[in-house]
């Protein structure tokens, strides 16, 4: 392999920052409303069902007409079953009484009709005539499934950096042979975390790499192992917006991801920092102290002590690739 310098690939790294808006983290948000106000979805007429019957039951309830009320709360009940329903007005408000969708799935119908009876009450108490005296909309179904796309987020990271190494040229080879993967072609990849796992473990072996990194993870797996040629280079990936709890938690594994080191020159550890948190490291001259000063200083001494190992972003990855070839 060519020789690249480590230090170097990530102050490049540093002058090419992430961007504000990464393509391939686009969350495209299929449409849960029509475009078309006049040819509704079932979602549409569905909430529109809840709010007709959240309304029967406050007018039966003022005039103490079980029947409807009871009709009326029947009629709630099976419309919440519905899918994406738990983005209506009505779910959305479930929290403010402690009440999750998802736990509320998980009862029985006794517990169901019980939750029911007591957050349509509160909801009237507390949201219902405002809303209505403002006008429901079914533009809110849709923000509130917007607003939660960021749960979609699950295996963008893993999509982004294939797709950067097919373009690159790399095959992926998640389900290849053991033998295949080391003798046939000169650029290949195996997502290592996913269907690729029994391959990577038998990488491990085959290369008698220790992997110690794992061991003080419980048996986490990496993201990625990459073979160029001879060289094997085994990536762990993370997406980081902001620091703070779990997060910080998540940029010192991947600090120390580059701290770890194989007695064979050829095995590299690299970690691939995408997302506007990486950003926060290229202004060095305005950090006079803290933990973002601190995380920088321990990612340049891990790669000083491991000249084999790389700390890169985006741009750095495709440079990196490029160096490669």
């Amino acid at each position: 392999m060519k020789k690249i310098d480590n230090i170097k690939l990530f102050q490049f790294s540093l002058r090419n920052p992430e961007p504000i808006i990464d393509e391939l983290y686009l969350k495209h948000g299929n449409l849960i409303i029509s475009k078309d106000a006049s040819n509704p979805t079932d979602l549409m007429r569905k909430n529109s069902e809840l709010l007709e019957s959240i309304s029967a039951y406050n007018f039966a309830r003022k005039n103490k007409n079980k029947v409807t009320e009871k009709q009326a709360i029947e009629k709630i009940l099976q419309i919440v079953k519905c899918k994406n329903i738990n983005y209506s007005e009505f779910v959305s408000f479930w929290p403010v009484v402690d009440i999750s969708y998802s736990l509320y799935n998980k009862m029985s119908d006794k517990e169901k009709l019980n939750i029911i009876k007591n957050v349509v009450g509160k909801y009237i108490e507390l949201r219902h005539g405002i809303y209505a005296s403002y006008g429901y909309s079914p533009t809110t179904l849709q923000v509130g499934k917007d607003a939660k796309a960021h749960k979609e987020s699950g295996n963008l990271g893993i999509y982004k950096v294939s797709k950067i190494l097919d373009k690159a040229g790399y095959k992926k080879c998640n389900g290849e042979s053991l033998a295949d993967f080391v003798s046939r072609g000169d650029k290949k990849y195996v997502e290592a975390d996913k269907k690729g796992k029994k391959l990577f473990q038998g990488l491990l072996s085959s290369y008698k790499i220790k992997f110690s990194w794992s061991a003080k993870k419980e048996q986490k797996m990496p993201d990625f192992l990459i073979r160029n040629k001879k060289d094997i280079f085994i990536i762990e990936h993370k997406h980081m917006k902001e620091g703070g709890g779990g997060q910080d938690k998540q940029i010192n594994e991947v600090i120390a991801f580059i701290s770890f080191s194989e007695t064979n020159p050829r095995i590299h550890y690299m970690s691939f920092l995408d997302g506007l948190y990486f950003n926060l490291f290229a202004d060095r001259k305005s950090m006079n102290k803290g933990k973002i000063l601190n995380q920088l200083d321990n990612i340049e001494q891990n790669l000083r002590r491991n000249k084999q190992n790389f700390f890169i972003n985006t741009a750095g990855f495709n440079k990196f690739l490029g160096e490669l070839k």
